[in-house]
This record gives C-alpha cells, structure tokens and sequence, in this order.
C-alpha cells in the first residue's frame, strides 16, 4: 500500500528530465541498472552494522552546480570546484547539490591535491562517478574515470593485481608513515578493472572486487536496498546513506541552549536514512528516506513526518520550514520518502549536516 501526503508551499519543483540525472551503472558501464542500486552491488557489506555510503556522479553534480572540473592540481583550482559541491559558499551562492568527493581521496587535504597524484598516480579530479562504503577505519570505494593499466603500475603489488600504497599489514597504522594517501598511516591497496579503481584498506576486499566482487554485496542489506531504490526513483544524482545508526531523541548530546522541545517527532523508530541531491533546471531539489521497520510504522509515519517539516523545530527551536519547502511526503513499503525544495539557498548543506549532527529532522521519539 502506497499513502500520499501532498502540501502546496508557493514553491514549484520542476520534473526531472533525462540528461545529467541519474548514475552511470558503476558495474557495468552500461544503463540497463542505473543509480544508487548499482553503486550498492560495487560495495562489500562491512563487519559492523552501522555504515556510511556514499554514491555519486561528480559529473553531473558538477554541471548541476554551473562549475568545470580543474584543468590543473593548484589548490586555488581544486578548492573551487570541491567547496561549492562540499557545501561552502562561492561568488555569494551554494551550489544547489551537496556532492562530497570520496573519503580515500583525503578531502580534508585538498590543497595536497597534487602530492595525493604523485603518490597514487590519480586524483579525486580524475573521478567521474563513485560509490563508497565507510565503516571507519576500514573504507571500499570504486571510482570510475579515466583510468587504465598505467594508472596504478608505479605501485608495487601486494598480491595478485593488488597495488599497495605503504607497506604492512591490513589496517596497522605506523603515524611516522603518515602521507596525503596514508592520513593514519596504515596502507592503501588498489587495483584497476575495466576503467575503474578500487581503493581499500582491505588486501582481501580488493582481490574479491577484481574477481568480479565480493558474494554479499550492500545490495543484499535489505535496509540499503530499500532507501536506493527510493532515491533512484527520484533520479539524484549525488546520494549519502545512514544504516544501522540509532536516531532516538537524546542518544546524541544536545547543543548548549538548545531547545528544550523537539519535532514533534515520529513514534516509530526508523534504523537507516538516505538522503539524495537533483537540482532541475538549477533549483535545489532534495529528497529524505527513512526505513522503518515495517509498512505499518512507515505508513503512521508520514503524518509525523509531515507536521515536522511543516511546523516542526529542531534542536536549537529554529523551524525546518525556514529552510526547506515541504512537497510532499509518501510511503511506499517500508519506505517513507520526503522531497523538498529550498526556502533558503544553503538548504543542501544543511540537510547534509543535520544528518551528520542527528540532528531534526533525524530523529524518532
């Protein structure tokens, strides 16, 4: 069963069209399965339940965002190109989607862009799309881009078509080895397939990948594969996933002064979120899923999830409908999905970084 909630706020959100949306299958290269689905069958499921991912096409966010990707590795360059996709303000305005480049490219250490190719033989400016998995301190990430034999033929191997960058054992970090491919020391193996690298901390992940990939992939978490389709069906282009994280209120440390009273929040509990960029026509657009337990929880939670983004605060007493404009909210199995405009031009950002806090509006009562 399907249940819709619509609310006309004054803002009209543009269809989506077909050029620039959507994800290259990052398996195949080809379109038949396309999206954040694709990039989830790339991805080994990690040992611990709680995860990050992110699945993104840097081209199409970049176009989205009106910017060029660097020609050359200056750190003016590449700071004006990775802010604006991370968030940052440029020439007075944010870029309509948040589109982070991936975590083994040591985004923190931008302005080392250039000691980052030296070492590794590519860079995050050499990355077309991607899909990565977080579950620190281990990381999997497959990149698709320009790569092929030579890219990674400087590294020695460290098994069977697996490139090393640093020398040890998977995962022990030595902080006298640190580099800009190294930021803890420990090593990073690589390996090139069909145009694209794998970049892990792990020897086995990465010789499982070259194989064709690993048996159980994040496409089997039923958690991830539910929110990935939801996304998919709203066509983003730049996508970040939270599974297996606790979202109850108070579970995280409040911000001093913050607002004594919440939401209101929904009563049932969801265990993972998604949330998804588009900008057509330009405009922001922003999509929110949560997974529920189950289609009852998610189906008496899109009243909740309604009245919150239209009345609702967070947990500094500001109004959600100050910064973000309610479309509509739906449920759809286990899913509920929320897709909104921006009432204030850094809303994307800010979507990003509520999710990151756990902030309102990811939070259950």
């Amino acid at each position: 069963m399907t249940k819709r909630a619509t609310i006309a706020v004054g803002l009209t959100l543009a269809v989506l069209g077909t050029t620039g949306c959507g994800l290259l299958d990052l398996a195949s290269d080809s379109e038949e399965d396309t999206g954040i689905t694709a990039g989830l069958a790339e991805l080994p499921q990690p040992d611990d339940g709680e995860y990050t991912v992110r699945v993104v096409d840097l081209d199409a966010a970049t176009e989205a965002a009106g910017l060029e990707r660097p020609t050359d590795l200056s750190p003016e360059a590449i700071t004006a190109w990775v802010g604006p996709l991370s968030g940052m303000k440029r020439d007075d305005s944010f870029a309509p989607v948040i589109a982070q480049m991936p975590e083994v490219t040591n985004p923190r250490m931008t302005y080392q862009t250039q000691e980052f190719h030296d070492i590794a033989g590519w860079s995050a400016v050499d990355v077309t799309s991607y899909a990565e998995v977080v579950d620190l301190p281990g990381t999997f990430a497959s990149l698709a881009g320009d790569f092929d034999d030579s890219t990674l033929e400087h590294l020695p191997e460290v098994a069977d078509g697996v490139r090393t960058v640093g020398d040890g054992e998977d995962g022990r970090g030595d902080i006298s080895r640190r580099t800009v491919v190294q930021p803890m020391g420990a090593p990073v193996r690589m390996a090139h397939r069909d145009g694209r690298l794998a970049v892990s901390s792990s020897t086995s992940d990465t010789q499982d990948w070259l194989e064709g990939g690993p048996e159980s992939t994040l496409a089997d978490d039923p958690r991830a594969s539910a929110l990935a389709e939801a996304l998919d069906a709203q066509d983003v282009i730049s996508a970040q996933l939270v599974v297996g994280s606790n979202f109850r209120v108070g579970d995280y440390a409040r911000v001093p002064g913050a607002a004594q009273q919440v939401g209101p929040l929904p009563d049932h509990a969801f265990d993972a979120v998604g949330l998804g960029w588009a900008a057509p026509d330009g405009d922001p657009r922003m999509v929110a899923v949560y997974h529920f337990a189950d289609e009852e929880s998610a189906d008496a939670s899109v009243a909740p999830l309604e009245e919150l983004f239209t009345d609702g605060r967070d947990s500094r007493g500001r109004k959600l409908a100050e910064t973000y404009g309610l479309d509509e909210v739906t449920s759809d199995g286990s899913v509920v999905t929320v897709t909104l405009g921006a009432a204030r031009p850094e809303a994307a950002g800010e979507l990003s970084s509520r999710l990151v806090r756990r902030d309102v509006p990811f939070q259950h009562s």
